[in-house]
């Protein structure tokens, strides 16, 4: 796992950035309205970047929403192997991207469709990337949580999404470009409610117990009912549809980590380094 801060990186691949002005996002509305920000070709040094903090693979599909000339869709199937998408509102930089496409030799991965971002279905999506700015961002965060699964990749170039913060942020440095910030956020997995658990086998703790959960993102804040001694909920945390948490006090720690699948939850459980392991599950009731 990255950690949240910022890490200073050198751009691998410096270039003489031609800052070609050109449309690329839309508000929610049809494809023939007109744009609402000037884009601004991103640097390939931090297009490398943006694949590399998202860990893209030949087993990822890429969306890149308001691809432009289509680099980042471009690099990603042909660096990293990826399928990748552009959605692009600007039909002149549609057919300019497929043109490179072809020429890159990568035209039967790289594929760029005309459309509203906002209206884009974005279900075969195990990464996303992002130039758009602060206000654009924060409109497509709801559409991002609600349509993505958990586990997928956000990342957006310059621009975060106001109160979620992000899992990872790289400061790219070049000497054409400055620093820019590169922002990382992975999708979590859907826990708020009240869930029961079951502890299996033999040890230390509470074998039956109710686990109360609020979440916003990916930051979670808890209880456990009833109250079991003095053991109280401690560093619950949520990355994709992974879950860890603790039932901590009177020197007593149990460890808990699993994994969430709907309104299921299972794993295992321990006291500490070299402590039997045991299995525990979990139903959301409400």
């Amino acid at each position: 796992m990255i950690g949240l801060g910022a890490v200073r990186i050198g751009a691998l691949l410096l270039v003489s950035v031609a800052f070609s002005v050109r449309s690329s996002a839309q508000a929610p509305a049809g494809p023939d309205r007109a744009p609402d920000v000037v884009f601004v070709a991103t640097p390939l040094g931090v297009v490398d970047a943006m694949l590399n903090l998202a860990r893209v693979t030949e087993s990822d599909v890429v969306f890149d929403l308001g691809s432009g000339d289509g680099r980042i869709v471009i690099a990603a199937a042909k660096h990293y192997g990826a399928r990748s998408v552009g959605i692009e509102i600007d039909s002149n930089l549609v057919a300019e991207s497929r043109r490179s496409a072809e020429a890159a030799g990568v035209g039967e991965r790289a594929e760029f469709r005309r459309g509203n971002l906002f209206a884009t279905d974005l279900r075969r999506a195990s990464v996303v990337t992002l130039y758009l700015g602060r206000t654009l961002n924060e409109r497509l965060r709801p559409i991002l949580l609600r349509n993505l699964r958990p586990g997928t990749r956000v990342v957006s170039q310059n621009f975060d999404m106001g109160d979620w913060r992000p899992d990872s942020v790289v400061l790219v440095r070049g000497r054409n470009f400055g620093e820019t910030p590169v922002h990382l956020w992975v999708i979590p997995a859907n826990v708020a409610g009240t869930w029961d658990v079951t502890v299996e086998g033999r040890g230390a703790g509470p074998k039956r117990f109710q686990l109360v959960l609020a979440q916003r993102y990916q930051a979670l804040t808890g209880e456990v009912r009833p109250a079991v001694g003095e053991l109280l909920l401690e560093r619950a945390r949520l990355r994709a549809d992974s879950l860890i948490f603790a039932l901590a006090g009177s020197g007593t720690e149990l460890q808990f980590q699993g994994g969430v699948e709907g309104n299921t939850a299972s794993g295992t459980v321990g006291s500490g380094a070299g402590a039997e392991q045991r299995r525990w599950r979990a139903a959301r009731v409400r």
